[in-house]
């Protein structure tokens, strides 16, 4: 899957931030088989009912948490330096389709129905007031949906 290098709207440098990650989630998931099936290393990841603590470095020692579900996140905040949302995916969508001859996506549907896992991408954008927040191509869409992930948007003017 390559996706076109036009982007549908431009952000403007006064762009704060941006960000995407591709999640999985679940009751069953083994986070060893989808990095794996993945062949990436996950930005925070746990099953469920395992203790965990925050990934940002905001609280060193920080607090624990316990794992209501399983999850495998791998986010490009803080690890790909771009103000372009499209960016972002098109960095998430190279783990999915790494090249033409490696074919993850349907081992990848195996795993998911096997482990009852759901996928979606969360996806950050802080702008200006008088900036538009960014469309996601119809492309990118279709490309997170052939394993059922839909792109769930957090846009924000301050």
């Amino acid at each position: 899957m390559i996706l076109s290098e036009a982007s549908t709207t431009k952000s403007k440098p006064a762009t704060c931030r941006t960000y995407a990650s591709l999640r999985f989630m679940g009751d069953r998931p083994d986070p060893d088989r989808i990095t794996a099936a993945l062949h990436a290393t996950p930005t925070l990841a746990y099953r469920k009912g395992e203790i965990w603590k925050r990934p940002d470095g905001k609280r060193p020692g920080g607090r624990e948490y316990r794992g209501r579900s399983g999850l495998w996140l791998l986010s490009t905040r803080r690890q790909f330096e771009s103000i372009e949302l499209e960016d972002h995916f098109r960095e998430l969508l190279k783990v999915l389709f790494p090249a033409a001859s490696i074919r993850l996506i349907e081992p990848l549907r195996v795993l998911m129905e096997k482990d009852g896992l759901r996928a979606d991408v969360p996806c950050f954008w802080s702008g200006e007031p008088s900036d538009a927040p960014p469309v996601i191509s119809d492309e990118t869409r279709a490309a997170f949906a052939q394993i059922g992930a839909a792109i769930e948007t957090d846009f924000q003017t301050d």
